[in-house]
């Protein structure tokens, strides 16, 4: 089809219309494979997401009978071209992927996507203002699919593509921005140093990932929930700014009255977030669910003697029992006024002992298991 005969489509002007209505990523996704595949032949669509540094590509969202990679997989953006086909905004074709693959073996990802079955790929870089942010992926498993049609289509279709990713990435970065420099504050009247949300969802991500992949948590974690995990982790101590600095930076021991008080954190904070939650649901947004589960219930123990509801076991959601065990893994690290800095080694202890008492026994195996991540994540961001 030429612009003009797409134009002319009614059911495909139809679909645009409600392509612009959708608000999520996942949505996104779900509407692209119900409506696309009249157009164009794939088996799986996926998006990649480029992190804020810049660093690595990390697997979003796959959408497959198969996913195409393992549950937060991430590679190196140095490690690929993709850096070339996201500067360029066209779309690629790579149709035979095998081939390709033997010719440039400096490049991880086209053997990695070979070897699950895939022989030909249709590359939509997407960008946010003029700056890559990322790329969604059309897979087929029959090598030579893809055309000038094909091509064509996508290219049409890119730019509403593009509306829809742009207007929910900025308005969840803008959110998550808004809410970040409060957790920041918060930090800054309670450390010396800004370090700490900064590794705890570095620790969150790779924790989760361990989890997606090597326990009996695997199918209650995917993309979306290793990428709200790394969000919203930063978060957990955010209602703090509503404690005064005469109990955050008392260099003794609390009073119990004082400890009520400061137990009044995950309150507070449960408040903030739920308060920019309903916001963005009247605008027909909905970001913050795992936010609001993280702060308000990382303080929760495995044996029921947290607080603020004095939750057991499972009855605490998933995410905040993984950010407990990173939290203070982290905390123990730390110089504060009341106390020294542990060492790595006794970090890791406090956490075995509270294996079964204050923390899940299945996270804290999971989170022996990935030292060498959670010690490279320490050195990086030591400073």
């Amino acid at each position: 089809m030429r612009e003009r005969e797409f134009y002319q489509d009614n059911k495909f002007m139809n679909m645009l219309s409600h392509l612009h209505s959708k608000t999520t990523f996942n949505h996104l996704l779900e509407f692209i494979v119900q409506n696309f595949k009249s157009y164009l032949p794939f088996e799986r669509v996926g998006l990649a997401l480029i992190d804020e540094e810049g660093e690595c590509i990390n697997n979003r969202k796959v959408i497959a009978e198969k996913p195409l990679f393992y549950r937060g997989y991430e590679i190196p953006y140095s490690h690929t071209e993709l850096d070339e086909i996201v500067k360029t905004g066209i779309p690629r074709v790579i149709n035979n992927l095998e081939v390709y693959s033997e010719r440039n073996p400096q490049y991880v990802w086209p053997s990695r996507v070979f070897g699950e079955g895939v022989l030909a790929t249709l590359i939509l870089p997407l960008k946010v203002r003029d700056k890559g942010v990322g790329m969604m992926f059309f897979c087929h498993p029959q090598a030579n699919i893809y055309n000038q049609h094909h091509i064509n289509f996508l290219r049409f279709v890119s730019t509403h593509i593009s509306t829809v990713f742009e207007k929910t990435f900025l308005m969840r970065e803008l959110a998550l921005t808004t809410v970040m420099g409060l957790a920041n504050l918060a930090e800054k009247r309670d450390l010396e140093t800004g370090q700490h949300i900064k590794r705890i969802k570095y620790y969150s991500r790779a924790l989760a990932i361990e989890l997606a992949t090597q326990s009996i948590y695997k199918d209650e974690i995917d993309e979306e929930f290793i990428q709200d995990v790394y969000d919203f982790s930063p978060l957990h101590d955010i209602g703090k700014v509503g404690i005064s600095d005469a109990i955050l930076r008392k260099p003794g021991k609390l009073t119990p009255e004082e400890f009520e008080e400061m137990k009044r954190h995950t309150v507070i904070g449960k408040e903030i977030l739920e308060a920019i939650e309903e916001n963005l649901k009247s605008k027909g947004f909905s970001f913050f669910k795992m936010g609001v589960e993280i702060v308000y219930y990382h303080q929760e123990k495995f044996d029921g003697s947290g607080y603020p509801q004095g939750l057991k076991g499972r009855e605490i959601p998933l995410s905040a029992r993984l950010v407990s065990v990173c939290d203070v893994f982290d905390a123990c690290s730390l110089e504060r006024i009341y106390k020294q800095a542990y060492s790595l080694e006794e970090c890791y202890r406090i956490v075995e002992e509270g294996k079964g008492k204050q923390f899940d026994p299945v996270i804290v195996d999971a989170f022996m298991n990935i030292r060498d991540k959670i010690e490279g994540i320490y050195q990086r961001f030591k400073d």
